[in-house]
C-alpha cells in the first residue's frame, strides 16, 4: 500500500499552502486589530448600525447650550461666573433636578464673581456638577489635572470630561469614572445617568438621534425665552455648541461639527440602557482562525465558508447592538479578504478555471516515484459538448469522470487540464494494467453515454510506465498517450519502452511522409483485378509501394495512419492519385474497359476541394471518369447530410465506387445503404478463413449474395491458391485479388501480362 502522502500529493501540496495562507491572514488580522489599523472603517460601519438602528432618544436630558447666539448676546465672550449663578438659578426654578457644567471652573475671574458662584452652589447643594479632568497624556503630551477653585468644590459635586477619541475623531470612548485625588468621581455621562456600577470605558450608543435632544440656548435660559416644562424634572448638561469651539467631534454620516457635551448625552442614555460589554476584535478573529483554518482543508475551491462568515461578521454586530454588546469586525474582515485573495491566487495556480477541480501544476511534477503509473483521459469531444452547456453542467459532468476514476481502484488526486483527466495510481505489471485499463476505459464510455447522453464522446486513456522519470515528464507523455488514442481510436495506450520505440518509428514515418508530400514523389505499384469466370485481367488496384530512403519500403498502412494523424491524408491521396491517372492511361490503351482503383476515406467525400482538385486531375490527365474507381474505407460512421452532395457529382462524372475491406470497422451493412456503390471487396480475413471456419465461409456466401441483390460486383481480396479461387467462383463472386494471381507490381509490369493475354487462373 503506498503512502498516503504519494497518492494525495496534490491535495497534501494545496492543504500545506493553504494552511501557510490561513496562518498569515490571522496573523494579519491580529496585527491590523494591535495597531487600530481599520479603526476608521470601523467607525463608519458601527455610525452605519446606529443609523440603522436611529431612534429619538428619551426627554430627560437636556443641552443648555452656549451658542453663537450667546456669544453674540455677549459679544463674543463666554458667560461669566454672575451669569452661571443666573443660570443656575433659572434652571433650578425651571424644575431641573441636576445641572452639570462641561467646563471645570478652574481659573478665578473676579472675587465678587467668584463669591457669588460659591453662594449660588452652596443655595443648591448636591444639584450641581463640575467638570473635571485629571492629569493623563495625549500621545507624547502631559496635559495637567484641571480641577474647579476650592471654593467652588465644597457645595459642588465633580464630573469627569475625560473623553478619548479615535485618530481621526471619528467616535469617542468615555469612562464611567475616573479617580482624582485618590477620590473615584463619575465622568459627565454617568453623572447624567445616575450610574453607580462598576467602572468601565464605554462608546456611547450613536443611534440616538441627536436632532431630538432637547436643546435650548444659553442666552434663552437667561432671557426667559424658554417653554420650563421642556426641561423639568429633567439633567441638563451645559457645554459648549458655538462653531468655533474645538471641544467637538465628528460622526459618520451627519454633516458638520458635534458639541462634545452631545456624546455625553448619549454616553448617559447608554448607561441608562445598561453598561455595554465591550468584546473587541477578539470574537471576529476567532471565527476567523476557525473559518480559515477549515477553508484550507477543504478540498475544493470555492470560498462559499468565506463568504459566509463574512456575511455572519456583517450581520452580527446588528443584533448584538441591541443588547449593547459591541464586537469589532474591520480586522477580521481585513483577515478573511487576505484569506480569500490567498486561496484565490492559489486556486488561479493549481485549480482549472472551467472547472472545480486542480489542474497538473498541483501534483509533485519534480519527484520519482516507481511505485505510481500515471494516467491520463482525454475526453474527446469536450469542446463541443462544452459548447452547449453552462459552467455548472461542465463541472458536473467532469466531476462525475472523476468519481469514476477514483472509484475502481485506488487513484489518488484527479488532475483536470484542458480536455484530460490526469492521476496517479499504484503500479501494477503488464496484464494487469491492460486489463484495468480495457475495463476502465468501457466502464467510462458507458457512463459518458447513459449519463451524459452522449455517444459522440469517446474516453481515450493515455498510461505512463516510464517510472525512473520525473513525475512532470511523465504526466506530459501519458498526455501524449491519451492524445494519439483518441485519434486511432483505441481505448488506452500504455506508455512503456515498447511504445517508445514505436512512437519513434511514427514520428521518422511523419517526417519521410512530410519529405514525400514535399517532393511529390510517393511511388505506388498496382494488383490486377482477376475476372473469376474468365482469368481476364480487368482492372488494378493502386497500393503504395514506396521505397523513400534506402532499400526497404515503407510500410503504406503506416504511412496512412500518419497521413490521417497529422491531417495530410487528402494531400496524399491527390499524389498517389496523379501517379496512378497517368500510368492508367496505359493500360486503357490496351484495353478501354480497364478500371483503375484508388483508396479513398470515406470521411474525404466530405470535402468539396478534395472532390473539385480530383475532377481537376481527371481532365488535366485527360483520364477518362468511368475508368476510375474509389475504394473507399472508413473507421468511423458517414454523415449522410455531409455527403450526399458529392455523391451525386460523382455519380453524374460516372466515376465508380467501391467499398473496401466489408465487414470490418464501419464498413457493414449501413454503408451499402448510404453509399450508392457499384462494387463491394469482401476483406481478405473472410475470405483466407474460408477452408477452415465454416463461419467465415457463410459470411462470404451471404455477402455475395446480398451485393449481387443490389446489382454489385463483388471482388475477394486475399486469394492466395486454387481452392480459395475455386470456392469462390462456385459462390459467384466476380472478382478477385491477391497473391494466386499477382503480388503489386509496376505499370509496365501490368502492361507486359495485359499485352500477353495472359490468363491469369485456371478454369
Amino acid at each position: 500500500m503506498l503512502e498516503e502522502n504519494a497518492l494525495n500529493s496534490g491535495a497534501g501540496l494545496l492543504r500545506r499552502k493553504r494552511l501557510k495562507v490561513a496562518i498569515f491572514a490571522i496573523l494579519f488580522g491580529l496585527v491590523s486589530a494591535a495597531i487600530d489599523l481599520p479603526l476608521p472603517a470601523e467607525d463608519f460601519y458601527r455610525a452605519v448600525r446606529a443609523e440603522l438602528r436611529s431612534r429619538p432618544a428619551p426627554q430627560d436630558v437636556a443641552m443648555i447650550a452656549i451658542d453663537d447666539k450667546t456669544l453674540n448676546a455677549f459679544n463674543r465672550s463666554m458667560p461669566s461666573r454672575t451669569d452661571d449663578s443666573r443660570l443656575i438659578d433659572a434652571l433650578i426654578e425651571a424644575g431641573v433636578k441636576k445641572i452639570v457644567f462641561d467646563r471645570a471652573h478652574a481659573d478665578p475671574e473676579n472675587p465678587k464673581a467668584d463669591a457669588m458662584f460659591a453662594d449660588t452652589l452652596a443655595r443648591h447643594d448636591g444639584k450641581v456638577w463640575l467638570g473635571i479632568a485629571p492629569k493623563h497624556n495625549i500621545g507624547f503630551q502631559v496635559v495637567e489635572e484641571i480641577v474647579p477653585l476650592p471654593a467652588f468644590r465644597e457645595h459642588a459635586r465633580l464630573a469627569a470630561m475625560n473623553g478619548m477619541g479615535s485618530p481621526f475623531r471619528l467616535s469617542v470612548v468615555f469612562p464611567t469614572s475616573v479617580v482624582l485625588d485618590g477620590e473615584k468621581h463619575p465622568s459627565l455621562s454617568a453623572a447624567l445617568a445616575g450610574y453607580n456600577g462598576p467602572d468601565r470605558s464605554f462608546r456611547p450608543d450613536y443611534s440616538f438621534d441627536l436632532d431630538s435632544i432637547p436643546t435650548i440656548s444659553y442666552i434663552d435660559v437667561l432671557e426667559g425665552k424658554f417653554s420650563p416644562d421642556k426641561i423639568k424634572g429633567a439633567s441638563v448638561v451645559v457645554g459648549k455648541a458655538y462653531y468655533e469651539s474645538a471641544d467637538y467631534y465628528l460622526m459618520p454620516l451627519r454633516d458638520g461639527k458635534i458639541p462634545g457635551a452631545y456624546f455625553h448625552i448619549m454616553g448617559a442614555h447608554t448607561l441608562k440602557r445598561g453598561v455595554p460589554l465591550d468584546l473587541m476584535w477578539i470574537p471576529a478573529l476567532l471565527v476567523v482562525a476557525v473559518t480559515v483554518v477549515s477553508q484550507s482543508r477543504a478540498r475544493g475551491r470555492s470560498v462559499q465558508t468565506l463568504t459566509i462568515a463574512a456575511a455572519g461578521l456583517f450581520a452580527a454586530p446588528l443584533l448584538l447592538d441591541e443588547f449593547g454588546i459591541n464586537i469589532d469586525v474591520m480586522s477580521g474582515l481585513l483577515a478573511l479578504l487576505f484569506a480569500a485573495i490567498g486561496f484565490q491566487r492559489l486556486s488561479k495556480k493549481y485549480y482549472s478555471s472551467e472547472v472545480d477541480a486542480m489542474t497538473t501544476s498541483a501534483l509533485n511534477v519534480e519527484n520519482v516515484n516507481e511505485d505510481l503509473d500515471v494516467y491520463a483521459l482525454k475526453i474527446a469531444n469536450l469542446a463541443e459538448m462544452s459548447e452547449d452547456w453552462s459552467a455548472r453542467e461542465l463541472g458536473e459532468f467532469v466531476n462525475t469522470l472523476i468519481t469514476y476514476v477514483k472509484g475502481p481502484g485506488e487513484a489518488g488526486d484527479v488532475a483536470f487540464e484542458r480536455d484530460s483527466l490526469v492521476w496517479l495510481a499504484p503500479r501494477m505489471d503488464t496484464v494487469s494494467l491492460e486489463r484495468h485499463a480495457d475495463g476502465l476505459a468501457l466502464m467510462l464510455k458507458t457512463a459518458i453515454s447513459h449519463d451524459w447522453q452522449s455517444a459522440s464522446s469517446t474516453p481515450a486513456i493515455g498510461i505512463d510506465t516510464n517510472h525512473a522519470f520525473p513525475l512532470g515528464q511523465r504526466i506530459k507523455k501519458a498526455m501524449q498517450a491519451a492524445d494519439e488514442a483518441a485519434v486511432r481510436g483505441a481505448r488506452f495506450i500504455i506508455n512503456d519502452a515498447a511504445y517508445l520505440e514505436a512512437r519513434n518509428q511514427r514520428l521518422e514515418i511523419m517526417r519521410v511522409l512530410e519529405k514525400g508530400l514535399r517532393e511529390r514523389n510517393i511511388g505506388v505499384a498496382y494488383q490486377p483485378k482477376i475476372d473469376l469466370a474468365t482469368g481476364s485481367i480487368v482492372g488494378a488496384e493502386t497500393l503504395i509501394r514506396w521505397k523513400p530512403e534506402g532499400d526497404d519500403f515503407v510500410n503504406p498502412q503506416e504511412l496512412v495512419l500518419a497521413a490521417e494523424a497529422t491531417d495530410r491524408i487528402n494531400e496524399l491521396t491527390l499524389i498517389v492519385m496523379e501517379a496512378a491517372l497517368v500510368d492508367g492511361r496505359r493500360a486503357i490503351a490496351i484495353d478501354p474497359g480497364f478500371k483503375l482503383a484508388v483508396n479513398m476515406s470515406a470521411k474525404s467525400l466530405s470535402d468539396t476541394h478534395l472532390l473539385f482538385d480530383m475532377m481537376t486531375m481527371l481532365g488535366r490527365i485527360g483520364f477518362p471518369a468511368e475508368n476510375l474507381t474509389l475504394e473507399l474505407t472508413e473507421t468511423a460512421k458517414l454523415e449522410d447530410k455531409l455527403i450526399a452532395p458529392q455523391i451525386a457529382a460523382l455519380k453524374q462524372r460516372g466515376i465508380g465506387l467501391s467499398i473496401d475491406d466489408f465487414g470490418t470497422g464501419q464498413s457493414n451493412l449501413e454503408y451499402l445503404e448510404k453509399l450508392p456503390s457499384s462494387e463491394l471487396k469482401i476483406d481478405k480475413k473472410f475470405v483466407q478463413h474460408m477452408a477452415s471456419s465454416d463461419e467465415s465461409k457463410a459470411v462470404v456466401r451471404a455477402t455475395i449474395e446480398i451485393a449481387h441483390s443490389l446489382g454489385k460486383i463483388v471482388v475477394a481480396e486475399g486469394v492466395e491458391d486454387q481452392a480459395m479461387a475455386d470456392a469462390l467462383r462456385a459462390m459467384g463472386c466476380d472478382q478477385a485479388q491477391g497473391f494466386l494471381f499477382s503480388r503489386a507490381i509496376t505499370m509496365s509490369e501490368l502492361i507486359g501480362m495485359m499485352g500477353g493475354r495472359r490468363i491469369a487462373i485456371s478454369i
